[in-house]
């Protein structure tokens, strides 16, 4: 099929909810820092939720990563540290996806693992549609907002947007107001040479003035000129920690780390109004709208604690379109 522009793109079938149990992506890659390198057409997830480090030729503890409701860790005797990890975190966030976990630990030494699971949520729905960004050449699903979703779904998820910056439809920066303390910060953008680099300037954006005065002063709020789609994201990625292998534990009685690993799964755009009736195909920018905020290339989703000390909980570059093919707005 081609688009309004001649373009040519193929249409892929979504999966039913039957098929929705998560697999791991190896499109993905979870990185060890903030500092890692984005190649061309790469996507890449950090999250600081992994108890330990190398420092000093051992393996010490990180101290933000003592808990938190989205992650499960533990560090002991590798049997046990494992079996805890994959019982608490099936016990919390469901199924884990396959390859998440080791299936055995190493004898006698030390085990290291840790599971987060990140899934944003939103006091009020956004809309979603099955064929709503073409991103390359491929049809994916979206979630956010458009001119035919209707007022009162539009208006109270509206209200959870806040906009950044908007230099032109490939230069943007949106905050999406969650539920608790958190904040989704989307960003598109040139790629940058490092995941740091995009997160540090994004997140200095974002971090605008307040109540009132933020409003006054700031960009032009997201008003119905305005056009929000962004792939529903569901990835899934591992790490295992082979600098921590062989190094003695900190303070510890000697042993040493046997096995590490960190698994991390991410969601967004999961708890969306159910798909409306395919209307239209408008998969082009045109004409219709004033202000794009639309995610056909690749762009920066950063999620954010609460301010002034905008902690990062998660930051993924998505590069490529070929990791969101499984992910389905509004599914459970």
């Amino acid at each position: 099929m081609r688009g309004g522009g001649g373009e040519r793109y193929t249409i892929r079938l979504l999966p039913g909810p039957e098929d929705l149990m998560p697999t791991m992506s190896r499109a993905t890659v979870l990185v060890p820092s903030l500092s890692s390198p984005i190649a061309p057409d790469q996507t890449l997830i950090f999250s600081p939720d992994f108890p330990l480090e190398e420092r000093a030729g051992e393996a010490s503890a990180v101290s933000r990563a003592a808990g938190s409701p989205w992650s499960v860790a533990r560090v002991g005797a590798a049997a046990e540290a494992l079996r805890e990890v994959a019982q608490e975190g099936a016990r919390r966030f469901g199924p884990l996806p396959e390859g998440a976990l080791p299936e055995s630990a190493p004898g006698d030494a030390l085990g290291a693992y840790a599971f987060s699971f990140v899934r944003p949520s939103f006091a009020a729905p956004f809309a979603s549609r099955r064929e709503g960004v073409l991103f390359g050449e491929r049809v994916l699903p979206a979630f956010g907002l458009w001119n035919d979703v209707d007022d009162a779904t539009w208006s109270r998820a509206a209200a959870q947007l806040t906009v950044h910056r908007h230099s032109g439809p490939d230069d943007f920066v949106i905050e999406m107001e969650a539920r608790g303390d958190e904040r989704v910060v989307v960003a598109r953008c040139p790629r940058p040479e490092t995941l740091g680099a995009v997160v540090a300037k994004v997140v200095a954006t974002a971090r605008r003035p307040r109540g009132r005065l933020g409003r006054w002063f700031g960009v032009k709020p997201f008003d119905r000129r305005c056009a929000l789609k962004i792939p529903p994201i569901d990835l899934c990625a591992a790490r295992v920690h082979e600098e921590l292998a062989g190094k003695p534990l900190a303070d510890g009685d000697g042993r040493r780390i046997g096995d590490a690993r960190h698994a991390v799964r991410f969601r967004l755009g999961w708890d969306a109004l159910p798909p409306t009736e395919p209307g239209p195909l408008t998969l082009g920018r045109g004409d219709m709208y004033e202000r794009y905020f639309v995610c056909d290339g690749p762009f920066l989703v950063v999620v954010l604690g609460a301010p002034p000390q905008d902690e990062v909980r998660l930051a993924a570059w998505i590069g490529s379109p070929e990791p969101l093919e499984g992910a389905t707005a509004g599914a459970p």
